[in-house]
């Protein structure tokens, strides 16, 4: 192949894969603008003990959900190219569908016994309605997989964006116009999920083919062992995240667990919404790569995570640097003594993201045991930290002991894979511009913090130069990239 053949390819790579990154970008940010627009909103309105409240049960119910529901979806992109090249799609979706049935029906169960034990009122109504938002979530998230996988990048954001737009919408008019409390929050979600899952249910249904004639021991087999590897590392992972709103509320009141995990959400989207997007473009061409030709991915995922850290580390800085600002942008008066905690939170989710790529060759590799074990390790480690720490400094304590337990678990998940990239010369050096662009505006903030009096308009104006400092870096090293195999 000649050089000028080899640049269009490269071009053609470049221009398929930042068109994928692009459609996703704009998906995600919408949803992220609503995200961003319900804080400051209703921590105005609705107040820091019905956060916790809603925070409890919500936490609980997402434990139940991953126990019962999301290694379903696990399944779902681990197997869906397996059965595709042997053209029995089929057979998935079917074996599949009784085992969500079957977790359908236990959710139904716990969730009518909470409401019908429980003694606070307020919780009984969160707990029936928590059940009806996952359920309905968790149902449009398995066909959404589906969209995904196919690369449907379009439709996917489209669907994902509408229902951002139509729930906040909703939950504008049930607050300020019918007057509702904390309820609302969960009830725009199911209004629209079931909107959402009846427009899937028309528009894919004739493709998810059901029949229980496809069922078989076999295939279940296959989907409940590495399902129950990924819903054990699951209900690690969300220890790690979320238990230790129940130990603040052990040792301190309803109020702080509100502001945590209003804080701790706001953070959340914004990082985890940006790493999302990255993961949705690489995903369909990563999982073919991982499935067809595993020892060819180690190339793939060194390029997917020097793009990761290129673009992560500004957008990580950035938020840390100026979280008091973010703080009085999103957040209501009464939250707003949480923004020490985001730097904390934002490197978690980077980290988090790092860990992914690690997690994804580690599946692929079936060592689903070293999953299970590192995540429930980290979750556990975390867990003993919170209840070492929560109860002398609050939940400041937990979004330091919860970066701690990230860090485990990447360095864990590093070790258990044969890729060494952070070790590597060549890796290294690619990222001495960004760690010195780095040391630069860490130090330029603290001098300009030391001797002058910052406002909200000089911080935005600090946040903007420092990002066109790090635009001559993007360029010089993406000029130098090498996107083939990236996309398609």
């Amino acid at each position: 192949m000649s050089n000028s053949e080899n640049r269009n390819k490269s071009g053609k790579q470049v221009n398929l894969f930042m068109h994928d990154l692009g459609w996703y970008f704009l998906g995600t940010l919408i949803p992220m603008i609503a995200g961003f627009a319900r804080t400051p909103v209703f921590t105005r309105y609705f107040t820091p003990e019905e956060y916790g409240y809603l925070g409890i049960v919500t936490i609980t119910f997402s434990f139940i959900s991953v126990a019962l529901f999301s290694w379903l979806g696990s399944c779902m992109w681990r197997y869906y190219n397996h059965f595709s090249k042997q053209e029995r799609q089929g057979v998935l979706y079917s074996n599949l569908f009784v085992l969500y049935v079957a977790s359908a029906l236990v959710m139904a169960a716990v969730a009518l016994i909470w409401a019908g034990s429980g003694n606070n009122s307020l919780v009984n109504r969160l707990a029936l309605l928590s059940y009806g938002r996952f359920l309905l979530s968790e149902t449009a998230g398995l066909i959404l997989i589906v969209i995904r996988l196919e690369g449907k990048a379009l439709k996917y954001n489209s669907i994902q964006s509408i229902r951002a737009l139509l729930s906040f919408g909703l939950l504008v008019w049930m607050t300020f116009i019918k007057e509702y409390r904390i309820e609302a929050v969960l009830t725009s979600y199911i209004a629209v999920d079931l909107l959402a899952l009846l427009f899937l249910a028309a528009d894919q249904g004739k493709r998810l083919r059901i029949s229980l004639k496809a069922v078989s021991k076999e295939a279940l087999q296959m989907l409940l062992r590495y399902g129950i590897a990924g819903l054990i590392a699951n209900l690690g992972m969300l220890a790690l995240v979320s238990s230790d709103r129940y130990i603040i509320a052990l040792y301190h009141d309803m109020g702080d667990v509100g502001i945590y995990n209003q804080v701790y959400n706001i953070s959340q989207i914004s990082i985890a919404a940006l790493v999302a997007v990255f993961f949705n473009t690489i995903n369909p061409t990563l999982i073919k790569r991982l499935e067809f030709d595993y020892e060819g991915s180690g190339i793939l995922i060194y390029r997917y995570i020097q793009l990761f850290i290129l673009f992560g580390i500004p957008v990580v800085a950035i938020a840390s640097l100026f979280s008091r600002e973010i703080s009085l942008l999103l957040l209501g008066p009464e939250f707003r003594e949480g923004f020490t905690v985001m730097p904390w939170i934002f490197i978690s989710a980077f980290l988090y993201g790092l860990s992914l790529f690690y997690e994804a060759r580690l599946k692929f590799a079936n060592k689903l045991k070293a999953i299970a074990v590192t995540v429930i390790f980290s979750g556990a480690i975390n867990i003993a930290l919170n209840f070492l720490f929560v109860p002398y400094w609050g939940y400041e304590a937990a979004a330091v002991t919860t970066l701690a337990c990230y860090l485990l678990l990447f360095i864990l998940f590093y070790l258990n894979d044969s890729l060494r990239y952070f070790s590597q010369r060549q890796f290294l050096r690619f990222l001495v511009l960004p760690a010195v662009w780095l040391v630069v505006i860490i130090f330029s903030d603290l001098i300009l913090k030391k001797w002058m009096d910052q406002g909200l308009w000089f911080s935005m104006s600090e946040a903007a130069v420092f990002i066109i400092l790090y635009i001559p870096i993007l360029y010089v090293k993406l000029r130098k990239f090498d996107f083939s195999g990236l996309a398609g």
